[in-house]
């Protein structure tokens, strides 16, 4: 009775576990099929998109922008006069000397004075003319900053993108190979069930199956590293789900069209906006040279004012009676109007002017460099993409006569294998070197067709 109880007891356990994977095999699958749904999917356009907007550096340099843009207006604002107004009301209880009045006085007073001053520079050794050219090429350089900025932005998200890509390649032709072997396998274990097989060869397919679900899984994580790297260059909300399209490549003619260096380096050059961002510079740093100078020369200003003022020891004394003279009338009749051209000439100011135009030099001589630095990384860049296009190319016509001279030898050993001309391990090599030749075909494509994009980054036209 107790071992019927028993037998019940686990035949019920068994199909609840049965029942209940199930279960859990369906919620998975709509999980799955959910987030599928919900997955955005990411085009190359979209990354490149999404990258303008949320890069923070990006955000940085056209803040900076902004900021050259205030000072190249207020350049502009510099060359009008300098308005001020003053007022004042004072309660005094003492002894003092009255100015309105022209007295002392004890005891308690009541003053009051407004005034209006202006102030309008003439001559200032041209530091005004310098500054505002100065403001004005580094308003110039930040806004070709902006270019230059996301053309680094697109470059480094056409990398992590091809990464993505190529990744997902390798995963696939792993996946095929995995398929092979698993048909060889049971190919194996069938002709073995039967007699006519080898058992070694059974074991030497799940030894070779085996390396190639290790190499998937490691091809897998890195698909997984690379697709997290494009995702933070892109500063995306890591919770939710995205899917990366793959690119539609070129037709094979256009793959293997190529432009001569001189030319695109030429084009780069012309478009570069580092460069234009680095030459605006110079010419900013020389603007600000020239308006350093301009301290040593004497200062011509132009001043005016008009004022009036108000005492409660005013009297008007012309009915032989003083009377006290009212807010209005004083302000009416108090009245004082200036005009002053003055000039300041510079004689002695512990070189603080010398230093301004010494360190003024040096920038200068720095934004030179800084150009020449330019000129030489954008050479160096459009050199290096160049020369990976047209090593891209050459072996990918090199992989395209490897990969049908491999395929023939590979269904050659094939053929062979099935029909125990060959050994096992004349027919993995075989399988190895195909695989090997497909790789490096698709890297090959797809490192012409990234390469041409950056080298269209660099001259402007993506």
């Amino acid at each position: 009775m107790m071992k019927g109880m028993v037998k019940r007891m686990a035949f019920s356990l068994i199909v609840m576990t049965v029942f209940g994977l199930q279960a859990i095999g369906q919620v998975q699958v709509s999980t799955a099929g959910n987030q599928a749904k919900e997955a955005k999917v990411l085009t190359l356009d979209e990354c490149l998109k999404i990258a303008m907007d949320n890069n923070i550096q990006l955000k940085q340099v056209r803040n900076n922008t902004r900021i050259a843009k205030a000072n190249d207006f207020q350049a502009i604002m510099n060359y009008l006069p300098a308005i001020s107004g003053f007022g004042n009301y004072t309660w005094n209880n003492g002894t003092g000397f009255d100015n309105s009045s022209g007295q002392f006085f004890t005891g308690g007073r009541e003053s009051s004075f407004l005034s209006v001053n202006a102030d309008l520079t003439l001559f200032s050794g041209l530091t005004n003319h310098y500054n505002k050219k100065a403001t004005a090429k580094t308003l110039e350089a930040n806004i070709n900053q902006i270019k230059a900025s996301e053309q680094a932005v697109n470059a480094t998200v056409l990398g992590a993108y091809l990464n993505v890509i190529l990744d997902r390649k390798r995963v696939e032709i792993s996946e095929d190979r995995i398929a092979l072997l698993k048909a060889q396998l049971e190919r194996e274990k069938k002709r073995n069930e039967v007699g006519v097989g080898d058992v070694a060869q059974v074991y030497n397919f799940q030894s070779q199956l085996a390396n190639e679900n290790l190499n998937n899984v490691n091809l897998q994580n890195q698909y997984r590293r690379d697709r997290l790297s494009l995702l933070q260059a892109l500063q995306l909300d890591l919770s939710k789900e995205y899917s990366i399209a793959p690119i539609t490549l070129e037709e094979e003619s256009s793959v293997l069209e190529n432009e001569k260096f001189a030319d695109v380096l030429t084009q780069s050059v012309l478009y570069s906006p580092g460069l234009k961002s680095a030459k605006a510079n110079v010419e900013a740093a020389h603007f600000g040279h020239r308006a350093s100078q301009g301290a040593y020369l004497p200062t011509v200003s132009l001043r005016g004012s008009y004022s009036t003022q108000y005492s409660s020891l005013n009297k008007d004394n012309s009915s032989g009676t003083p009377v006290d003279l009212s807010i209005g009338d004083q302000y009416s009749n108090l009245t004082n109007k200036s005009l002053e051209l003055r000039m300041t000439v510079p004689i002695f100011n512990r070189y603080s002017i010398r230093t301004n135009a010494q360190i003024a030099r040096i920038n200068k001589e720095n934004a030179e460099l800084d150009f020449e630095s330019a000129d030489i990384t954008l050479t160096n860049n459009v050199q290096q993409v160049y020369l990976d296009l047209v090593a891209a190319q050459e072996t990918y016509k090199a992989a395209q006569d490897n990969l049908v001279a491999l395929n023939q030898s590979y269904e050659f050993a094939k053929t062979r294998y099935e029909n125990g001309n060959t050994d096992f391990f004349t027919y993995l090599e075989s399988l190895n070197n195909k695989n090997r030749a497909e790789v490096e075909l698709v890297n090959a494509r797809y490192s012409i067709v990234f390469r041409k994009k950056i080298l269209d980054v660099y001259r402007g036209l993506l």
